[in-house]
């Protein structure tokens, strides 16, 4: 397959960037960004408002069957800010990688050795742009078939919106009606353009850097004594990789975050609808259930690949032929094996490290909230019988 150029693989995230109001190169954000953000701020706190009006025990059930749409928005909104915030990092630690990624695809076995890797990546971030669109497309436009569906059988219009919101105004009118749809579906689809830019861009980034170890670890296994003269530069590049794994983690160690405390709650919500709720919900709480894994997922795929990477660079410095080095590069291949004995990490603002293992607590910590929601809430019939 044709070497992939750095440009078309960041194409759709730059796109995105502009659509959000983010011009990738340019300093000031557009009037667009912060009309998006008002849209999904106001969708946000109405839901807030409504989640907050059925707060009581005996909506238990209902307050979880919403909580993960809020719980998305909310997300959203404080991962996009945050990027916002880190944008002139994006830029350079973007520029940083076409560099890497220019002098590797320039050589045939450097680009033979991560070709697979970059391939994966490519097709990973293109279905899952689609794979979200269609999603918030099928959700967003339920709400038409359903009133469609109620207008065919009973021959009355009940007009219903896709997410549950508290407004100042009755939605029996079809103007009031339509004004607040058109609102919720264009938040909808601005909370998935967030999140899915977003958590792209981490994959992407994650992925190159991890590339790069790759071909280091390489370049280092293949030393003996005849080129031992290149450990200097392989020594230099390492530390600079380094320095931008450390900038990949000061970008996404905010969102990371987030993902991790929202995604136990998400988890725990569509958990509880699926064993307490009735049989009709179950296909879209499976559907959104397994949208929130396989976020949460990859996230720690892509955290456990940077570990793995950067700690293979000692063992590949143990396998080269050092014993036939001189003093000096004995001592340096040394010092490298050490440093790499910590390996790079991507951290939930360093409350945790984003792996496989944070994955399994994310699980874990959703469980126990799952058994204290059960354990809290009583079904309306128990409670009719205990008041007789």
């Amino acid at each position: 397959m044709d070497i992939q150029d750095f440009e078309e693989m960041f194409n759709q995230i730059k796109i995105n960037f502009w659509l959000i109001g983010i011009p990738f190169n340019e300093p000031k954000l557009t009037i667009r960004y912060f009309i998006f953000l008002f849209i999904i701020i106001t969708v946000a706190l109405a839901e807030l408002a409504f989640f907050y009006s059925k707060l009581s025990v005996e909506n238990l059930l209902e307050l979880t069957q919403l909580a993960p749409c809020t719980c998305i928005g909310l997300l959203s909104i404080l991962k996009i800010i945050f990027i916002t915030i880190k944008r002139q990092n994006i830029i350079e630690l973007t520029a940083c990688l076409k560099r890497l990624y220019e002098e590797v695809t320039n050589s045939a076995n450097k680009w033979e050795l991560i070709k697979k890797d970059i391939i994966f990546l490519k097709y990973l971030v293109k279905y899952f742009f689609i794979l979200n669109a269609i999603l918030i497309a099928v959700y967003n436009f339920s709400s038409l078939i359903l009133i469609w569906y109620n207008y065919y059988t009973k021959g009355v219009i009940i007009y219903s919106l896709p997410y549950a919101v508290l407004v100042p105004f009755l939605k029996d009118c079809w103007y009031t009606w339509l004004y607040k749809y058109i609102h919720l579906i264009l938040s909808g689809f601005i909370c998935v353009l967030y999140f899915t830019t977003v958590d792209a861009l981490y994959y992407i980034m994650t992925s190159h850097l991890c590339s790069q170890f790759a071909v280091l670890s390489n370049e280092l296994q293949a030393l003996d004594e005849s080129t031992s003269h290149c450990l200097r530069d392989i020594v230099i590049k390492h530390q600079y990789i380094l320095k931008l794994s450390q900038d990949l983690e000061e970008i996404f160690r905010a969102p990371n975050l987030f993902n991790v405390l929202v995604g136990s709650l998400e988890i725990c919500a569509l958990g509880f609808s699926l064993t307490m709720g009735n049989w009709a919900q179950i296909p879209g709480v499976v559907l959104f259930l397994a949208s929130v894994f396989v976020q949460i997922l990859m996230i720690s795929v892509f955290g456990e690949q940077l570990i793995r990477e950067s700690r293979k660079i000692g063992e590949s410095a143990f396998l080269c032929k050092w014993y036939n080095m001189d003093k000096k590069s004995k001592k340096t291949i040394l010092l490298l094996m050490l440093r790499a004995n910590k390996p790079q990490k991507l951290t939930a603002y360093k409350f945790s490290v984003i792996s496989y293992e944070s994955f399994t607590k994310i699980i874990s910590t959703s469980w126990s909230y799952f058994t204290i929601l059960k354990t809290v809430y009583t079904p309306p019939d128990n409670n009719y019988e205990q008041v007789k």
